[in-house]
């Protein structure tokens, strides 16, 4: 019995097939032998018009992945004009919806390795949403928190949510860490700890709301929560009001919080409250 052929609509879906696939075999080829190297200088560039930063890119590549073309760079430095600099030892970008972006909506699945911690999330101009792994704040600038630095010492894992509009970031994040330390105002020592526990959200006016902290450790177990106002230096720079609840405390950090009056039990429990602002602190 003789072979039915293949329909006319049947041969036109294999050969429109077979043209997909040539296409496909001509851009993986494409993107594997194009000197993306070139273009390196001319992405960092755009970085720098974009954020005003130092940007150098020791490699850039391109290839084929499930969203689509995959951005690859690798050693990339940020010079910030004060003289902070940052450097990223991996960070791959793809579009987070391919359909999207032929749209106009420009938003990039994005991970980043370096050694402060790594990112992995969704990035565009107008929102952030993604996972901190491992995330080391002293591992930052130093001069980005002052003159005593980082008060946060150790690996935490953070989930971010923000969104800007007019310039202006909002949203949430969520922290948890373990075997770090925390340099509170006025103590003479970094506080080691064995769990950290944080939700904060920041509103469209700037207000850091502490939704809620939690630490605890060999020297102190304390919660708390309030918030911390915007003020002329930004978000979260202005007046604070914050409501602390000390669990148990170590008599050596006594001193600390007797210098500002405060008396705790002898068990060293009791509720303390934090006023004042970032430059300076009350506790009572």
């Amino acid at each position: 019995m003789r072979d039915r052929e293949p329909s006319l609509v049947g041969r036109w879906f294999r050969a429109l097939g077979l043209l997909v696939l040539i296409l496909v075999a001509i851009v993986a080829v494409a993107l594997a032998f194009f000197p993306f190297e070139r273009l390196a200088p001319a992405l960092a560039a755009q970085i720098e018009r974009e954020t005003r930063v130092e940007t150098r890119i020791a490699t850039l590549g391109v290839r084929l992945g499930a969203r689509g073309p995959v951005l690859e760079a690798r050693d990339v430095s940020l010079r910030w004009p004060t003289g902070e600099t940052l450097a990223l030892d991996a960070l791959t970008a793809t579009p987070a919806e391919l359909g999207a972006w032929l749209r106009g909506v420009q938003s990039a699945h994005v991970t980043a390795d370096a050694r402060f911690g790594s990112f992995e999330g969704e990035v565009s101009r107008e929102f952030v949403r993604g996972d901190f792994t491992r995330f080391d704040f002293s591992q930052l600038p130093s001069t980005w928190f002052g003159v005593r630095g980082s008060p946060l010492a150790g690996a935490v894992d953070a989930h971010v949510d923000l969104t800007r509009l007019a310039e202006q970031w909002s949203g949430t994040v969520r922290l948890e860490g373990g075997e770090g330390s925390l340099a509170l105002p006025g103590s003479p020592i970094a506080i080691p700890y064995e769990r950290l526990d944080a939700a904060v959200r920041l509103d469209e006016l700037g207000t850091l709301q502490i939704e809620s902290l939690a630490l605890a450790g060999p020297m102190i177990v304390a919660s708390a929560e309030g918030e911390v106002a915007a003020g002329y230096a930004g978000p979260a720079t202005g007046e604070i009001a914050i409501d602390a609840e000390i669990e148990r405390m170590d008599p050596a950090l006594l001193p600390a919080l007797t210098e500002y009056g405060v008396v705790l039990d002898a068990n060293g429990a009791g509720r303390i409250s934090i006023s004042g602002t970032p430059e300076q602190i009350q506790i009572r």
